[in-house]
């Protein structure tokens, strides 16, 4: 039997089981959260929390609306210790975000799109062989309804309701094509429909907020073209703290409680940022710091800012940079309403 047969017949176990999406760990949409190096789960007072933390809409404006798009990249390249050559991963993922949100309701509708490529060398009795990739595509479209409750002065409760269109993808090839990444991006997809939820609660104590939220509760999984092959969305658990030392100035803390898959390695992240408020809170700048507790670190450096085009509306941006070996960069834009 030729090495490329049983690199493919060990796959083929491997495409039996539900496969987390490598990409997923990359966060692209919410553009004050992310600005924030993504410690936002205490802070999500606007429309984004629909995404980031369903009961914060109750500690928000009256009334937040937000558009938004999103871009990241990952990547890894290094000579693995004491294996015979290097391991490339790759990952980019893109994201749309409309949310609408109001007490004691909100609506939301995201698209995330990612693929990712993870290349190996592998051996067969200690003489290196042609190195063999995963590649895997993943792109879902959410539609949600936020529903919020509030238990007693302070405390509040959140769900979004979503149903979810996953179109998937996964294959393991050898040789390695040319271009990894765009081979993962160009794999022929299969799609299938679910419900999941997100639920959080925040506590909100005026000058500091606690909140913890929970991601992709129910972990769908989504056909692919392989027969019994399917992808899946972890489930995600994460606690944070918001303080309001000063008028206008937020500063904040999260951590994941959960690992992630991640194409660098599983990802626990751990999050701070702040934003300042001025010029009449017609204008605000930030920036953060995140690192993943498990693995290698990848630090990433964040910032961002608001400015207002007119009364209650603001135009948001970021932009995120890795620091080390294993790369990280994003950035956003998007258009913020307030009332």
């Amino acid at each position: 039997m030729t090495v490329a047969r049983v690199f493919l017949s060990g796959c083929a176990l491997l495409l039996l089981l539900p496969r987390p999406a490598l990409a997923q760990g990359m966060e692209v949409v919410g553009i004050r959260a992310l600005g924030m190096g993504g410690a936002f789960v205490a802070v999500a007072d606007d429309a984004t929390a629909t995404y980031w933390n369903p009961a914060g809409l109750v500690t928000g404006s009256l009334f937040s609306a937000v558009a938004e798009l999103g871009r990241g990249d990952r990547e890894i390249t290094r000579a693995e210790a004491g294996g015979p050559g290097t391991l490339l991963a790759s990952g980019a993922g893109t994201g749309t975000l409309v949310a609408v949100g109001t007490w004691p309701v909100g609506a939301t509708f995201y698209r995330l799109s990612s693929a990712s490529a993870l290349v190996d060398t592998p051996t067969a009795d200690g003489r290196p062989v042609r190195p063999g990739a995963f590649l895997d595509r993943l792109t879902t479209t959410h539609v949600g309804v936020n529903l919020l409750q509030t238990i007693v002065s302070g405390l509040h409760v959140g769900t979004t309701v979503k149903y979810v269109y996953g179109s998937a993808a996964f294959d393991a090839v050898q040789p390695v094509p040319g271009d990894p990444l765009g081979a993962a991006g160009d794999l022929p997809t299969r799609g299938s429909h679910r419900f999941d939820m997100d639920a959080g609660v925040i506590a909100d104590f005026e000058t500091v907020k606690l909140g913890l939220t929970v991601r992709n509760l129910f972990e769908p999984e989504f056909d692919t073209p392989v027969e019994g092959a399917r992808m899946q969305l972890t489930r995600l658990a994460r606690a944070g703290v918001a303080i309001r030392p000063a008028n206008g100035l937020i500063v904040s803390l999260d951590a994941d409680l959960t690992r992630t898959p991640d194409v660098t390695g599983e990802w626990r992240s751990l999050a701070a940022g702040a934003e300042q408020r001025f010029w009449q809170d017609r204008a605000a700048v930030r920036g953060g710091f995140r690192m993943s507790t498990t693995g290698e670190t990848r630090p990433t450096v964040t910032t961002g800012g608001s400015l207002s085009l007119r009364s209650g509306i603001f135009a948001d941006g970021y932009v995120a940079l890795g620091l080390g070996a294993a790369s990280s960069d994003s950035l956003g834009v998007g258009l913020r309403i307030v009332f």
